[in-house]
């Protein structure tokens, strides 16, 4: 039996609308992020989503119809389902708690879209952790790519593998990071500067790097607030003009990369 489309369904919510009650969100031009609550079991009426969207369980119980196919939700169980396609939900235990991410079209070429026309269970996977890393990052300060450049990691599993040759517009990302390493970034932006739709940018990158867009800049900003260090410039002075958001978030990033704070890297370097 094929999947319904949104056609059959008896309305078609728009981005950011949910059945239950949002706790928390977040937006970008890409993608939204939202931290929803069921306070009490139901069924949500037949309904289909205007974007593609991962939905994880945090928390309760949780079942969906999806034409012939029955997908029951335990804690971190995680699906992803393609734009307008209809389902029916039952919530199945009192405070349920789910972590949505809407994903523009935009962030998407056509190829990219065309892969992702089906309904995946992700249950057990890195996805999983991937989308409970994304949830603590977010709720630091972040920029957008910080929101973005994740979601393209989680769909890394559902797409074709990138091929192996470097194109060429690679350099040109490469050139930019380094050149604007302490401005804020977005995936969009950079999709600009390559010339490709934004998803296809950071997975080509993390596939000839070994590491996201971010890891990229974050070492750079490490690497330039420590020669602003070894100068002489105090720590909260150095980590605003690497790009940082102040000294602490500095330090946590010196730390994860170097495995020491700023103030042993210096005193080594001295």
């Amino acid at each position: 039996m094929a999947e319904p489309s949104w056609t059959n369904a008896t309305s078609l919510l728009q981005v950011g609308q949910f059945y239950g009650a949002t706790q928390e969100r977040w937006q970008t031009p890409l993608v939204t992020l939202t931290v929803l609550r069921h306070a009490v079991p139901r069924v949500v009426p037949y309904h289909a989503h205007q974007h593609s969207y991962f939905t994880l369980l945090l928390e309760g119980g949780y079942r969906e119809r999806i034409g012939d196919r029955e997908l029951v939700y335990e804690p971190l169980t995680l699906v992803f389902h393609p734009e307008g396609f209809a389902h029916l939900d039952e919530i199945t235990v009192p405070d349920s708690r789910f972590f949505a991410v809407e994903i523009s079209p935009a962030l998407l070429g056509p190829r990219e879209r065309d892969e992702l026309g089906a309904v995946h269970d992700l249950r057990g996977g890195p996805a999983v952790w991937a989308m409970l890393r994304l949830l603590e990052t977010v709720r630091a300060p972040h920029d957008h790519l910080a929101c973005e450049e994740p979601i393209t990691e989680i769909l890394d599993g559902l797409l074709a593998p990138v091929p192996a040759e470097a194109p060429a517009w690679l350099a040109k990302i490469e050139a930019y990071l380094r050149d604007h390493a302490s401005e804020v970034f977005s995936l969009r932006a950079l999709a600009d500067v390559a010339g490709v739709h934004p998803v296809h940018v950071a997975r080509v990158f993390r596939a000839h790097h070994g590491c996201t867009m971010s890891t990229f800049v974050q070492r750079l900003r490490v690497v330039h607030a420590t020669r602003l260090i070894v100068a002489g410039a105090a720590l909260a002075d150095a980590a605003l003009e690497a790009g940082f958001y102040d000294q602490s978030h500095m330090t946590r990033v010196f730390k994860a990369i170097t495995g020491m704070p700023p103030i042993r890297a210096r005193d080594a370097l001295k």
